[in-house]
């Protein structure tokens, strides 16, 4: 079996050095270069003047030799902390790489007896500075006070300095590999980070880029930087009016072919009627009963006919929209307004609304300042391993302290935030102008293998390499009713409790909760069978279950009851609309109906409490569909935003053992028929799986049941503006609902144990495909 600390890991910290109350000194950093003398030595050899020529002599002789033996003392010591046997840190050559297995305690720990805790760095400009004397596998940068200082990994580590990994090839875990397990998907993520390609694996061309943060890959800093250095030649920016948008509350909205300025023309036109029929001007025509309403209406639709203007002057300056009509709101406009919420990370829809109306509010600067603050959080909880956010603190069902091996009460820490600042602090990155002096200031391509160092408090004590977690999913406020009425029209079904997916850690007798996700359950949603679509209850399992397999990039396998046109996807290719299968939904992929990570819901216990073993095709897993994670629906399955569910299950793989069973083999090829043409696919892999030693135990509760249906609804409804039989079988009144439900009908298809034989297709109707690299 092939654990985390084999692989990437040190070894767990001994208990005494991550002791989190008691008072302990922060690592030292690591020993300057050697030199051949100190201040100390100058000083009392000036005074050695005033004693004559032969004392002055003698004064130096005896110094010099001090110094010496001063010299050979740093020596040894790097040569110690480096594991070599009297090679000095100036020479490569005579150097060995460090062992993983042999690595120094984890950061956060006491330096080593002995060690000077108050030595000085000297430290470089706020540029990242060269020194071949280090080979390039083995440097490491310490950031302290905004400057970078290189140093050997193996010093660094020794002295528990916590190592941040921002270089350009840098994945987290669930992407990780060993030369006997390579992950396939590693190096799509890798090329779609760094620009290179996209997930098709089509070239870049310049002028094109991935947006697709909000779909679980941040940029590389090196993507990261070109973007500073692009805006900085944006001279456009400087008449942009980004105060406009800090100040109103209008919302505009995409309504075809009418446009805001069709609208602003149809109430100038009758504005001035009224100017001409009453001989008044605007400000009396407000006065008045009969034209009061008229005037506001004017004042509302030339707001938003500027704020359309604004957006598209904005957006064009960007490179995202080529060009425009002033107030025309287009298809091309819509969809570079969607660009502009995914290269930021905005949760929207295309609608000049909320928190897209804020991101318009920010000036290019604030906005690439905050992608830098992910893209660190990112690489903090990838390194590091941790995960606490702060999202469980505060909640009035969940403590937000626990007790140490003393007895002494902690409070859970947002370890995400907390880092993250110390290491922009200590980068010198901590504000928008000083992220724009640093990434301006650095060559292109020194972002390639970057890795920093920084000294910070330890880490709880309850951090280990084999921690015992424990889930419990909360279903919230839970319908059975049909959310259509007999008209086809939506009924109201307020909820005021969302489900909610909760790690939990067992420690010392505690549970401690350590995060707190939004997700989704089952609910109503389309389905096709005998060659005709019908609305039905995709419900989500009950009880007790276990984590024990997860897989990285995994694939979607489509059950009979998809509906086959939903397998497809329209794009404009070269200048002309193609349909084509839509491959990224079944994956590998980002946009997979399984999102970049999955975790399958075993049933291990019936209901008398029997040991069973059976996959109702239920998962925990990563989604692009961030709406209906809004809005809690799925067929079934516990969705997670991506880079969310990338942050649990790579937290969880640093921190449970488990075997690397790597790319698992399948051979699946579907053949269907849309509109008179034949589609075929072929997916011959399930995804990169690691399998838990221990499974985690994983409670999915009843949640609060609201409406007049107690029990799942186990027949079909018709789908509005759809035609059945009068006598179709599959519309019964009353159906039997004291029958078992079918598996191959449930949120996640069959229930045969082979893993990815699930059916969790995205809500139906569909929301537009991922975006497309510019």
């Amino acid at each position: 079996m092939t654990t985390r600390q084999q692989i990437f890991l040190p070894p767990p910290p001994p208990p005494q050095t991550i002791t989190a109350h008691r008072r302990q000194t922060s690592p030292p950093p690591p020993p300057p270069p050697r030199s051949g003398g100190d201040a100390g030595s100058r000083r009392r050899a000036r005074k050695g003047k005033k004693g004559g020529f032969g004392v002055l002599v003698l004064s130096i002789l005896a110094f010099a030799a001090v110094a010496a033996g001063l010299a050979w003392g740093i020596d040894a010591l790097f040569s110690r902390a480096a594991g070599g046997s009297g090679a000095t840190p100036t020479d490569p050559g005579n150097q060995k790489p460090p062992e993983r297995q042999a690595q120094a305690p984890s950061p956060g720990g006491k330096p080593a007896p002995g060690d000077d805790a108050n030595q000085t760095v000297p430290v470089a400009g706020p540029v990242i500075p060269e020194d071949t004397d280090i080979p390039e596998g083995q440097r490491v940068y310490v950031a302290k006070d905004g400057k970078l200082e290189p140093r050997r990994a193996a010093d660094v580590e020794k002295f528990g300095y916590f190592v941040i990994d921002l270089g350009d090839e840098a994945v987290p875990f669930i992407f990780s590999q060993t030369d006997g397990a390579p992950n396939r998907y590693r190096q799509t993520f890798l090329d779609i980070a760094n620009d290179r390609t996209d997930e098709r694996g089509q070239p870049m061309t310049p002028g094109r880029h991935n947006y697709v943060e909000l779909f679980g890959i941040p940029p590389s800093l090196s993507v990261l930087a070109g973007r500073f250095r692009e805006d900085e030649q944006r001279k456009c920016y400087a008449k942009i009016d980004v105060d406009f948008f800090r100040k109103t509350r209008l919302s505009v909205t995409y309504e075809g072919k009418r446009s805001v300025k069709d609208e602003i023309d149809e109430v100038q036109a009758e504005l001035e009627r009224a100017k001409k029929k009453t001989g008044k001007t605007v400000d009396q025509l407000a006065k008045t009963n009969e034209y009061a309403l008229l005037v506001r209406k004017h004042k509302n639709v030339s707001g938003k006919m500027a704020m359309v203007t604004e957006v598209q002057k904005r957006l064009q300056c960007e490179g995202l929209l080529e060009s425009y009509t002033p107030g025309v709101i287009t298809h091309s406009t819509v969809k570079a307004i969607r660009d502009f919420e995914h290269k930021h990370m905005i949760f929207g829809y295309g609608i000049l609304t909320g928190d897209t109306r804020a991101g318009f509010g920010r000036t290019p600067l604030q906005n690439n300042f905050a992608t830098l603050r992910r893209v660190l959080e990112a690489r903090v909880t990838w390194s590091m391993g941790i995960i606490e956010d702060g999202s469980v603190n505060g909640k009035k069902d969940l403590p937000d302290t626990w007790k140490d091996r003393d007895g002494k009460e902690q409070k859970i820490r947002n370890l995400v935030d907390e880092y993250t600042t110390l290491l922009m602090k200590e980068m010198g990155v901590e504000t928008p102008e000083k992220a724009r002096e640093f990434f301006l200031a650095i060559e292109p391509g020194r972002f390639a293998s970057l890795r920093v160092a920084f000294a910070g408090p330890p880490l709880p004590e309850y951090y280990r390499s084999d921690m015992d977690f424990s889930v419990v999913i909360d279903r919230g406020d839970v319908y059975y009713d049909a959310p259509l009425d007999a008209t086809g029209k939506q009924r109201f079904q307020p909820v005021s409790r969302r489900p909610s997916n909760t790690l939990y850690l067992e420690y010392e007798g505690q549970k401690i909760p350590l995060v707190r996700y939004g997700t989704t359950i089952g609910g109503w949603r389309r389905e096709f069978k005998d060659g005709k679509e019908y609305l039905a209850y995709k419900g989500s399992d009950v009880g007790a279950h276990v984590w024990k397999d997860i897989y990285a990039a995994p694939v979607w396998i489509p059950p009979a009851s998809t509906p086959p046109s939903s397998l497809l996807k329209s794009e404009r290719v070269d200048g002309k609309w193609i349909t084509r299968v839509n491959t990224e939904e079944m994956g590998p992929s980002y946009a997979s109906a399984y999102g970049l990570v999955a975790a399958i819901h075993i049933r291990n216990r019936d209901a008398n409490g029997r040991s069973i073993w059976q996959d109702n095709g239920i998962r925990s897993h990563g989604s692009v569909d961030y709406m209906s994670i809004q809005r809690s629906f799925s067929h079934g399955c516990h969705r997670l935003h991506n880079h969310l569910a990338i942050r649990l299950f790579s937290f969880i793989l640093h921190h449970r053992d488990h075997e690397r069973l790597g790319q698992t083999k399948m051979r699946y090829q579907k053949r269907f028929t849309v509109k008179q043409r034949d589609y075929s696919v072929t997916i011959d892999t399930r995804g990169y799986q690691f399998s838990l030693a221990r499974a985690i135990p994983v409670m999915v509760e009843p949640g609060r049941i609201l409406g007049k249906l107690q029990e799942p609804f186990r027949g079909y409804l018709p789908v509005p503006g759809h035609t059945y039989d009068p006598d179709d079988p599959n519309l019964q009144e009353k159906p039997d609902t004291d029958a078992p439900p079918d598996p191959a009908d449930r949120a996640g298809g069959g229930a045969a144990p082979e893993p990815a034989e699930t059916n969790d297709e995205p809500d139906l109707p569909a929301l537009p495909p991922p975006p497309k690299p510019r």
